[in-house]
């Protein structure tokens, strides 16, 4: 699910994918006149938004592209990081830039009033259910099955290990400039 609206509460959420916006999405589908406007898509839906809450989250580019890869390895696809990059399609939702999601469409009228960052996603849902009135347990859903295995294992560094090869990290840094910029992100992993 991507872009959910609420017209009686006066909120939207742009879901990023692979940002944790399944669990946020989860959690507040059921509020009371919410809306899937469609899938993942940008800020130009938002019509007559100027007054609303309009949030998203984004995520480290370097940690957000191995989440996609480690995403399509589960379901069946490529075996080798070298292939994804291989066969890497720009245009799919996963691998759009993150800041495709808030500036394609964004006017004075349409734009986000708050960014979450994945790496302080606790705080940062709390504060987005405070917002919201809503009082649940931050879940967290679609997660790497890794970290069921390993509870103890950070993502960073688990992500970490794969950039070894420069050429990865160059790769990456050049298709996710911009959000490295825009977002405030690090070039370095």
């Amino acid at each position: 699910m991507g872009l959910l609206i609420n017209h009686l509460h006066k909120w939207a959420f742009i879901h990023i994918p692979k940002t944790g916006g399944t669990s946020i999405t989860n959690s507040i589908l059921d509020i009371p006149e919410t809306e899937v406007l469609t899938s993942h898509d940008t800020i130009r839906l938002l019509e007559n938004s100027s007054d609303y809450f309009v949030f998203t989250m984004v995520r480290n580019p370097y940690t957000r592209f191995m989440s996609a890869y480690y995403a399509n390895c589960r379901k069946g696809g490529y075996e080798t990081l070298e292939n994804y990059i291989k066969n890497f399609n720009e245009n799919e939702t996963w691998n759009l830039p993150q800041n495709h999601y808030i500036l394609s469409g964004k006017t004075k009228s349409r734009k986000v009033n708050f960014i979450g960052r994945y790496e302080n996603y606790t705080n940062d849902v709390s504060y987005i259910f405070e917002k919201l009135g809503v009082n649940k347990k931050i879940p967290h859903l679609n997660r790497n099955p890794i970290y069921d295995k390993h509870p103890e294992l950070n993502q960073e560094s688990f992500y970490k290990h794969m950039y070894q090869e420069e050429w990865i990290k160059d790769w990456v840094r050049e298709r996710y400039l911009n959000d490295f910029k825009i977002f405030n992100y690090g070039m370095d992993i």
